[in-house]
């Protein structure tokens, strides 16, 4: 039988609180919203996927960019940020065709190739 542990908290309430706000001041340009918006809507035309991400994921990739960005020291986000956190924020979101799974094609590998194929803002 499972016993009952400890958990000690690593962050009091409030500290969350400020990191989030924190996060909210780090920086995003139009150009990098669009491109991360592109990403995503291309999840759901690409030929291989039968569904594809939705706005959330857009929301959520744009939290995890943010988040990245403040752990590497920096107050904007660039496009390493979003393609170092596309993969966990978006494989579980696809849904890839029968027959592209039988041809053995992996929703990582869709993304992969959809990162590469849209423009990245400079």
């Amino acid at each position: 039988m499972l016993e009952r542990g400890e958990v000690t908290p690593c962050l009091s309430a409030p500290d969350l609180a400020r990191l989030r706000e924190a996060l909210g001041l780090i920086r995003v340009t139009d150009q990098l919203i669009e491109y991360v918006v592109q990403v995503v809507r291309r999840t759901r035309t690409d030929d291989n996927v039968l569904v594809g991400a939705g706005p959330r994921a857009t929301q959520s990739l744009l939290r995890a960019s943010r988040a990245w960005a403040a752990l590497a020291g920096r107050d904007f986000v660039s496009p390493d940020d979003v393609r170092a956190v596309a993969l966990p924020v978006i494989e579980h979101r696809l849904l890839l065709r029968p027959e592209s799974e039988l041809e053995g094609m992996r929703a990582s590998e869709v993304l992969d190739r959809i990162l590469h194929e849209v423009p990245v803002p400079r």
